[in-house]
C-alpha cells in the first residue's frame, strides 16, 4: 500500500463502518491509532467529518529515540485527540474523559505491570510507565 495514501484507506474503511449505523443511535468509536502511519491524519478527518459519532481519537507515540516528545492534546470539532506512550496513559486519558471507569483504568495499570516483570526496572518502558501510573493516580484523586 503506498505510504501517503494509507491515512485516506484508513477513513474510507471508516466511513464503510459507520454506513452500519450513520447517525451514530447504536454505535459510538473511539479511533486508536499511533503516530508512525498517518493515523493521526485519519483520525483528525473522522473528527472533522464525523464528531457526532466519533468520542475521541488516540494515538500511541511511537519513537525509534528514547524518550519522545509526547505531544499536548488538542480538540476538533469538540472531540479529544490524546497522545500516550502507554496503555496506561491511555487509560489514565480516557477515564479523565469519562470513557473508561476507574476501576477499569486500574485493571490496565496491574496488566502493563505485569506485563513488564521481567524488564529491568531502570528501562525506558518502565520510566514511560512509572510516569503513566502517577498520572492514573492523579486521575482517582481528582475525581474523589
Amino acid at each position: 500500500v503506498n505510504q501517503s495514501k494509507k491515512g485516506l484507506r484508513k477513513f474510507s474503511n471508516f466511513e464503510r463502518l459507520i454506513e452500519q449505523d450513520p447517525t451514530g443511535t447504536i454505535f459510538q468509536y473511539v479511533y486508536v491509532g499511533d503516530t508512525g502511519e498517518l493515523d493521526q491524519e485519519a483520525g483528525e478527518t473522522m473528527l472533522r467529518e464525523y464528531p457526532e459519532v466519533v468520542k475521541a481519537v488516540f494515538l500511541h507515540v511511537v519513537s525509534e529515540t528514547p524518550y519522545p516528545v509526547i505531544p499536548s492534546p488538542k480538540l476538533i470539532n469538540g472531540r479529544p485527540i490524546v497522545f500516550f506512550r502507554t496503555y496506561v496513559g491511555a487509560a489514565s486519558k480516557a477515564c479523565q474523559l469519562g470513557l473508561i471507569s476507574e476501576t477499569a483504568m486500574m485493571n490496565v495499570v496491574k496488566a502493563a505491570q505485569e506485563s513488564l516483570e521481567q524488564t529491568s526496572r531502570t528501562s525506558e518502558k518502565w520510566q514511560d510507565l512509572y510516569r503513566d501510573v502517577g498520572d492514573a493516580y492523579r486521575t482517582i484523586s481528582i475525581n474523589s
